[in-house]
């Protein structure tokens, strides 16, 4: 796409391994009102300390250790406790308000005995408040079952109308749920692949009923994508609904 000459080079480089369909749905007039900020974040670190130490503050008991510079290797010893605790980075900063650092590929980790290594990079957003509560909600209805809850939340991030006939609705809910992988409660592996092609098919389906996504949505792409690539290098196998439900109950306790 022609419009992703300006973006920022960090962001350019991230949006290697997000297919490019994905851009055709995005508002363009919302995300290019972003450029300067995201721009600003990266040159100037603006905002990268604050939210350092609110996420350091919840993972450093959650096994994740934040440290300032880039780690010199990118060994993982125990492929699936990293595997674990990259999904714990992932999900936490989801539940909390503080923000996102949205960048987690592999050169941004290594692991010890006692702890993941993360040194984030600059690259970070907060998501709006009813995105949040709407990918909560997703989250939620996918893992706990709850298919009405999880119908909602598409609705709140703006993939899925509730003025769409049932058939459309159930096919967009069917294709948003491709990421999550085949079981909800059994382990499973990560393949960049397979994530590229669930967003390929949602956006299409998306473009082909005119449907528009915000920026929010794309920078959970970014964040899914980096997430997956690193998984998938590491070779990590991990039963992802175990992680969200016990960082459900501790972080953000449902009601």
């Amino acid at each position: 796409m022609i419009f992703t000459r300006f973006l920022p080079g960090v962001l350019k480089e991230l949006m290697k391994h997000v297919p490019t369909v994905l851009f055709k749905a995005v508002e363009w007039s919302d995300l290019a009102s972003e450029f300067p900020k995201i721009t600003k974040r990266i040159l100037s670190k603006e905002g990268y300390q604050d939210l350092f130490d609110s996420q350091s503050s919840i993972l450093g008991n959650l096994g994740v250790k934040l440290i300032e510079s880039r780690p010199e290797a990118n060994t993982f010893p125990d492929k699936d406790r990293a595997g674990e605790e990259i999904l714990t980075i992932y999900f936490t900063q989801l539940l909390s308000p503080h923000g996102v650092f949205l960048d987690l590929r592999i050169q941004y980790f290594n692991q010890t005995e006692e702890n993941l290594h993360w040194s984030p990079s600059p690259l970070w957003t907060r998501f709006s408040d009813t995105f949040s509560v709407g990918l909560i909600e997703v989250y939620d209805g996918f893992y706990f079952s709850e298919d009405e809850k999880f119908r909602q939340g598409l609705a709140k991030i703006g993939l899925l109308s509730l003025d769409w006939k049932d058939s459309d609705q159930a096919e967009l809910c069917n294709l948003f749920r491709s990421h999550f992988g085949a079981a909800a409660d059994e382990k499973m592996s990560f393949r960049l692949e397979d994530l590229q092609k669930s967003i390929i098919n949602m956006a299409n389906f998306l473009l082909e009923r005119k449907v528009t996504i915000n920026k929010d949505f794309l920078y959970l792409g970014i964040n899914l994508v980096t997430m997956y690539s690193t998984l998938e290098s590491i070779g990590s196998n991990v039963c992802v609904a175990k992680i969200y439900k016990d960082l459900r109950e501790k972080l953000h306790p449902r009601l």
